[in-house]
């Protein structure tokens, strides 16, 4: 019985061996190769209607944001607060707290707002393990921007395979929900 323990424990020491080898490999990628992160089968991509619903309470929560932090501010300074163009000076501070709050939110609780975080969803990108500033500002900072003004790149997500829209397209990222992620990780 104790032989049994014994050669089972040595093979899982072996197995584990193995694991570490294959691993410390694949670490000795080159920099220059282009090392694929985050790759999943398309089951665990997050679809068209639960980001939008994430996106909806993110909207809520920006709102909110701008009532309580610009609002006081032009209503006690007398200045107009007319119309969301990001040309007025009102606008241009609802612009910059939108981004913010998505640029911010996303870089430091990797790959979610708290919208993603209601519904179990997060960013990823396939080429970087944690998302990098460059990444998150064209995504978040610029996507953003250009997704207020023309909402219906967004739809294109709900046709893809890997749930993306053109932004997450030219940042090589997607949106992913977390309990597939985490049953995935566990079947391994």
């Amino acid at each position: 019985m104790m032989e049994e323990k014994t050669t089972a424990h040595e093979e899982r020491l072996e197995e584990i061996r193995k694991k570490k080898a294959a691993w410390e490999e694949a670490e000795r990628l080159s920099d220059q190769q282009e090392r694929p992160f985050h790759r999943y089968p398309d089951y665990v991509f997050a679809g068209f209607w639960i980001r939008l619903f994430a996106y909806l309470v993110d909207l809520l929560i920006v709102q909110a944001l701008i009532a309580i932090l610009i609002k006081p501010f032009f209503a006690l300074g007398g200045i107009g607060m007319d119309g969301g163009s990001p040309f007025t000076l009102y606008g241009f501070f609802q612009l910059l707290v939108l981004a913010g709050y998505f640029v911010l939110m996303t870089k430091y609780t990797n790959g979610q707002t708290l919208g993603k975080m209601i519904f179990g969803i997060r960013v990823v990108c396939f080429k970087e393990k944690k998302l990098s500033w460059p990444t998150i500002l064209i995504r978040e900072g610029v996507g953003r921007y250009i997704g207020k003004t023309v909402a219906v790149i967004y739809l294109v997500a709900a046709f893809q395979n890997k749930k993306q829209h053109p932004i997450d397209m030219l940042c090589d990222t997607s949106v992913v929900t977390e309990n597939s992620i985490r049953a995935l990780q566990e079947s391994y």
